[in-house]
């Protein structure tokens, strides 16, 4: 991942405070924040995680997803949008670092990149809105943490942070989607980078609210009144699917492009360096698969970027090695590889 010094991060850190205009709701209004700066170097942390969402933000959020979603791809593929506009999957990632109580579907899984790779998609600039309102965020959290008056001012600038993570998202939005899937995957490789800068901008200042906070506060804040009252229950085995693909599964899409290119001997060869890319892609997502939900928010977040780093690698490793096998192969056969498509298996 691309790195940066930490001037650059104190920087834009110093510049969140000046993101407020006051209201009459809680006195904090956080507008429209630009910031045009390269990526910081995010944490590693080996979390497991999973991903949740079910405030009525989220769920409006992922209802226009899967009409979208519908139109790109017959009904059952695991296409995943959010590969090409990540600020679609940002209301999902706050939502699981504030309210973890309720599971969804991490939206960055194998199966999702293969098959994204390979679907029918155009640029839609509906999907470049911010899709994130920080001023709901915060209010919620102080409703329900009810911060004195320094913990507002370290609330407010979460708050500054969460708007300048949706803007830098938003501004983000590719001009067009490519037709190549090893030219996709490197699209989404660039977009998981720019999802992790977008994380990364509220790592310090969430850390500093949740340092501020009382015990009774924090046991708010990491969800477990929730998981007390029963909501934790409602996690089904549907959450515990497995985030990689087996091995049956990969042998039948290296199958699928083989029957469709037709490819030489010499270009047979290069398919099985692309089977192996997959098979390793495949073990770092299962890797990175949850297991459990850490307690802080704070863990959350770098658990969120763990698997954003292991997403990011899988990515990485199947465009390399799928570029590589393009390039040996004649117009037609690139053509019939880019008209392919793979249902969900």
């Amino acid at each position: 991942m691309k790195k940066v010094g930490a001037y650059l991060a104190i920087a834009a850190f110093a510049l969140i405070p000046f993101a407020f205009v006051p209201t009459a709701a809680f006195g904090l209004r956080i507008g429209p924040f630009h910031l045009g700066i390269p990526f910081f170097g995010h944490r590693h942390h080996h979390h497991q995680l999973y991903m949740h969402g079910n405030s009525n933000d989220v769920a409006r959020h992922e209802s226009d997803g899967a009409r979208h979603e519908s139109q790109l791809a017959p009904q059952g593929r695991a296409v995943s949008l959010a590969l090409f506009y990540p600020t679609r999957a940002l209301p999902l990632i706050f939502q699981n670092v504030f309210w973890p109580a309720f599971s969804s579907p991490w939206p960055f899984g194998y199966d999702s990149i293969f098959t994204t790779a390979f679907a029918a998609a155009d640029r839609n600039h509906d999907d470049c809105r911010q899709s994130v309102d920080a001023n709901a965020i915060v209010e919620r959290l102080r409703a329900e943490i009810g911060p004195s008056a320094e913990q507002m001012e370290r609330l407010q600038r979460l708050g500054g942070a969460i708007g300048a993570a949706a803007d830098y998202l938003a501004k983000s939005c590719p001009t067009e989607i490519p037709q190549q899937p090893s030219a996709r995957l490197q699209l989404m490789d660039s977009q998981i980078e720019v999802l992790t800068m977008a994380a990364d901008i509220i790592h310090q200042p969430l850390q500093e609210f949740e340092q501020s906070l009382a015990d009774e506060q924090r046991a708010k804040f990491s969800g477990e009144a929730s998981v007390k009252s029963g909501a934790s229950g409602r996690r089904d085995k549907a959450s515990l699917r497995s985030c990689g693909a087996s091995a049956t599964t990969i042998d039948w899409w290296i199958g699928q492009i083989d029957k469709s290119v037709q490819p030489n001997d010499q270009q047979r060869s290069t398919l099985t360096d692309v089977q192996q890319a997959f098979g390793k892609a495949a073990n770092d997502l299962e890797a990175h698969c949850p297991t459990s939900v850490p307690r802080s928010a704070v863990a959350r977040l770098e658990a969120i970027e763990s698997r954003l780093d292991a997403t990011w690698r899988a990515i990485l490793s199947i465009q390399v090695a799928l570029q590589d096998f393009e390039s040996k192969l004649s117009d037609e056969q690139k053509n019939r590889l880019q008209s392919m498509t793979f249902a969900a298996r």
